[in-house]
């Protein structure tokens, strides 16, 4: 048993280092080991999915594994290699070369395990904010009589839509290429799509098609409370740039303004504060201390508002 093992081993190392790509190294390292767990991971499967990364749940996964690793042996030597230059006392270095690789370790792990329910949510964002002006225009071509396929084939072809295009494109390539009915593609890419609005519409679609419904009247309804959602929410957005922007105001150009205007008395009268001399502290607030509030400021609000 034991030499079976050792041989498997050997033919692993072996497929890894013939392996032409990153993805064929991490399937034979770490494939078999994915194969006996994956069953504990099926929700990094759905986003995967969701995300409209070129991976397999395999090949993601065993990435995942070998980049894991690959991660605690170099924060382990790193941070090693940093002990034993500040020479620290033994017992505060080990503590510090089991924890720091383990946190660091963990971090790259989330980061690597979450990053497909990333990917998932800034897909759901662009389809949903370009959700109202794509139903707006199928409900207009609704009118000339053309088939759902034709709708989604013209919408493909506009790339200011983004995702949108891509789950048009999705579509038109199950009918046109598999051979996929019309509500079979709409079914299935409403199972495969972020978007929960989006998935509402291509569902509703399906529905309307089965039952005989007008499609006109559908798209219509589906655009005029789309956009109503959309100005309500652009609304929302404005209101808060609003605050935001007082806030701004009054944190970093009016405050920041008094304290150099006071430091700068100050330094004129001579003294110290905190320790510290009046320049120095001019030195620090005015190139150090306002650049980084303004950055921090400018993360809140890429974070809050990047989809504006």
């Amino acid at each position: 048993m034991a030499n079976q093992d050792k041989k498997d081993f050997l033919e692993r190392i072996n497929r890894a280092l013939n392996a032409e790509s990153f993805s064929g190294m991490s399937n034979a390292l770490a494939g078999d080991f994915v194969d006996d767990y994956s069953h504990l991971f099926l929700d990094l499967k759905d986003d995967l999915d969701r995300s409209g990364m070129d991976f397999l749940y395999r090949t993601y996964l065993s990435q995942i594994a070998v980049l894991t690793v690959m991660s605690y042996i170099g924060s382990f030597m790193v941070t090693a290699t940093v002990l034993i230059i500040i020479s620290l006392n033994i017992i505060l270095s080990l503590v510090l070369l089991i924890v720091v690789p383990i946190l660091l370790t963990s971090i790259f792990f989330v980061f690597f395990y979450k990053y497909p329910s990333m990917e998932a949510s800034s897909r759901a964002k662009s389809i949903e904010n370009n959700l109202p002006f794509a139903l707006n225009q199928m409900s207009a071509v609704a009118m000339s009589g053309v088939s759902p396929a034709e709708m989604f084939k013209l919408l493909q072809n506009f790339s200011e839509y983004g995702e949108l295009s891509r789950e048009s494109s999705k579509i038109v390539n199950k009918v046109e290429l598999f051979g996929s009915d019309v509500t079979t593609a709409l079914s299935e890419t409403a199972q495969e799509t972020p978007s929960e609005k989006f998935k509402e519409v291509l569902y509703g679609m399906v529905s309307t098609i089965d039952t005989g419904g007008n499609l006109k009247e559908f798209l219509e309804q589906q655009a005029e409370s789309a956009l109503f959602d959309y100005k309500l929410k652009r609304k929302e957005q404005i209101e808060r740039l609003s605050t935001f922007a007082s806030f701004y105001t009054a944190l970093l150009i009016v405050a920041p303004l008094f304290m150099v205007v006071i430091l700068t008395v100050m330094n004129l009268v001579g003294g110290d504060l905190l320790g510290y001399g009046i320049e120095q502290l001019l030195r620090i607030g005015v190139y150090g201390g306002i650049p980084t509030l303004n950055i921090i400021f400018l993360l809140v609000l890429e974070v809050t508002q990047g989809d504006f």
